[in-house]
C-alpha cells in the first residue's frame, strides 16, 4: 500500500545533479517535473487512502503507526479521540503534535504534554496556552522541558509548581 518515495527524491537529486552537468537541462527538468507529479499523485492517493479507513483503524493506527505521513494525517483527523491518540504517539512529527496543542481543550494538552518526544518549544507552547495547574505540573516535570518555561510556569503558579529540574528548588515560604 505504501510506496516509498525517498528513492524518487534521491532520484531528483542524481538528476539534479545532471543538470549541473549537462547542456540538455530542458529533458532533465521535465523529468524532474514528472518525478515531482508522481509523488503528488502518490501522496494523494494515500491520503485519500488513510481518509478513507474506518474509524476503528484510524484509532490503531494513531497509537500504533510509525509513519510521519500518516500521523500527520490522523492528528488532523475529524474524529476528536483519533486526533487525541495521536497525540500520544511518540512518532507523531512536532508540527502536528504543535498544530493539536494550538487548538486543544486541556485534556489533549495534556495527553501532548506526556508524549515522551514532546520537544521543549512545544512544552513551553503548552505552558502559554494552559492555565490547567494538572497540565503545567506535567509540563514541569517532562524531561525536555527548559529551564526557562519551568521558571515560567513557577513564576506563574508558586503554590502548586511541582519541579524537575536541578537548578529549581521548592521553596518553603512558611515563616522560620
Amino acid at each position: 500500500m505504501s510506496k516509498n518515495f525517498e528513492s524518487q527524491f534521491d532520484q531528483i537529486d542524481d538528476l539534479l545533479t545532471e543538470v549541473e552537468q549537462s547542456t540538455s537541462g530542458k529533458r532533465l527538468l521535465a523529468e524532474i517535473d514528472d518525478l515531482c507529479g508522481e509523488i503528488d499523485n502518490g501522496l494523494e492517493t494515500r491520503k485519500g487512502e488513510v481518509i478513507k479507513w474506518p474509524d476503528e483503524r484510524k484509532r490503531k493506527e494513531a497509537m500504533d503507526s510509525e509513519d510521519p505521513f500518516v500521523l500527520n494525517l490522523l492528528s488532523m483527523d475529524e474524529n476528536f479521540n483519533v486526533r487525541t491518540l495521536s497525540g500520544c504517539n511518540p512518532k507523531t512529527p512536532a508540527n502536528s503534535l504543535r498544530r493539536l496543542a494550538e487548538g486543544a481543550n486541556d485534556y489533549v494538552k495534556m495527553v501532548i504534554a506526556n508524549n515522551p518526544n514532546c520537544s521543549a518549544d512545544i512544552l513551553d507552547r503548552l505552558s502559554e496556552l494552559s492555565t490547567e495547574t494538572g497540565v503545567l505540573n506535567v509540563v514541569a516535570k517532562h524531561r525536555n522541558a527548559s529551564p526557562i518555561t519551568c521558571y515560567k510556569i513557577s513564576s506563574r503558579n508558586h503554590d502548586e509548581y511541582i519541579v524537575n529540574h536541578d537548578e529549581y528548588m521548592e521553596v518553603d515560604e512558611t515563616p522560620a
